[in-house]
Parts: structure tokens; sequence; C-alpha cells
């Protein structure tokens, strides 16, 4: 799996960038054949804002595009919080895929 992780207004070090591919590795084995990992970190400017560190991840792959957004107060739980989304996603994205090439039982008249 390719994963781009790229910054804004952040410095991230290299310990962070590797959290972050261990984390989508792990949470791409939900399904399987996710190519891509787009990963953008930035932080809002705004200072009335607690939760400043966002978090973006775009996964692509088997023709389908799954995209979650999460915003914490550091980098780290931001990427938490956006794990946390693309699980749901991912799973409900399976469970359609399933019903879809598996088919439903036909009942019998």
């Amino acid at each position: 799996m390719d994963v781009t992780v790229s910054s804004r207004h952040i410095d991230l070090s290299s310990e962070q960038e590797a959290i972050v591919r261990r984390k989508l590795v792990n949470l791409v084995r939900i399904v399987g054949g996710m190519d891509r990992a787009n990963v953008h970190f930035t932080e809002e400017r705004n200072p009335r804002i607690a939760a400043r560190e966002v978090c973006e991840v775009v996964l692509e792959g088997h023709g389908h595009q799954v995209i979650a957004k999460g915003s914490a107060s550091d980098p780290i739980a931001a990427i938490d919080a956006t794990i946390e989304k693309l699980e749901h996603q991912l799973l409900s994205l399976k469970s359609r895929m399933m019903a879809r090439y598996h088919g439903k039982a036909h009942k019998t008249a």
C-alpha cells in the first residue's frame, strides 16, 4: 500500500509518520485491495479553536474512495479520531460489498 503523508503549518517527525503508516496498514486489513492512502495534516490558525490539529485521510482502491477527517489538540489524537471514522466507513463498505457479490437468500414461493 502506498501511503503519502503531507502537512501544512505543522512539522511532523519521522516517528509520527511511522505511527500513521502503521495504523493505516492495520486498518486496511478490513477491506483488502486499498491501493493508496493520502494523509494530510493541517493546523488551524484561529486561536479560539481548541482542536487545532486536523487530519484528513483519503483511501483509494477497488474503485472506491473513502474519506475521513478528524481534529484534536495534537496530531496523534487527530489521527486516532480519523482512524476511528475510517474503521466505521470501511466496515460499512465491506458489508455492502459482501451483500452485492454474495447476494441475499432467495425466498421460495
